[in-house]
């Protein structure tokens, strides 16, 4: 009766994809992706909003590039879902900006293309073994 209890041991293995799976989905961060976006995208527009006359407009694109390297770095997104939702907040803020000069097409195109860049440029880049556990894991082989 004086024994202390002993949890029960387990025989089992996990294996190297559920370990690697748990890991990616443990490190992606939707807060610092949110806070990256903000950081970058309201940088680039207030850094181009002094030379508002002197540039084209196609260089409004640039915040929608500058979000997603901080976003890949910062919130290390892995699922799609981490990667579109700072990616329609920088849609959001482009638009809320470029909308104060008043409404044109450009208020409906430039976020557009922001959300873009966005989404293609913070893909985060993974070596084989991770990509072969999260294609297990979104095509349910593995279960957490």
């Amino acid at each position: 009766m004086n024994e202390d209890y002993k949890s029960p041991q387990s025989d089992l293995e996990v294996s190297p994809s559920h370990t690697l799976i748990s890991r990616l989905l443990k490190e992606q961060s939707l807060l610092l992706s949110l806070f990256a976006v903000l950081l970058g995208t309201l940088g680039i527009l207030i850094a181009l909003s002094f030379a508002r006359g002197i540039i084209p407009l196609y260089v409004y694109v640039i915040p929608g590039f500058v979000a997603g390297i901080l976003v890949k770095f910062m919130g290390r997104p892995v699922t799609v879902k981490y990667r579109l939702i700072p990616g329609l907040f920088c849609g959001l803020i482009v638009s809320l900006w470029v909308s104060l000069g008043g409404i044109s097409i450009y208020t409906f195109l430039l976020p557009l293309l922001n959300i873009l860049c966005c989404l293609a440029v913070s893909r985060r880049r993974l070596n084989y073994d991770e990509e072969r556990a999260l294609y297990k894991f979104r095509n349910g082989l593995i279960k957490l």
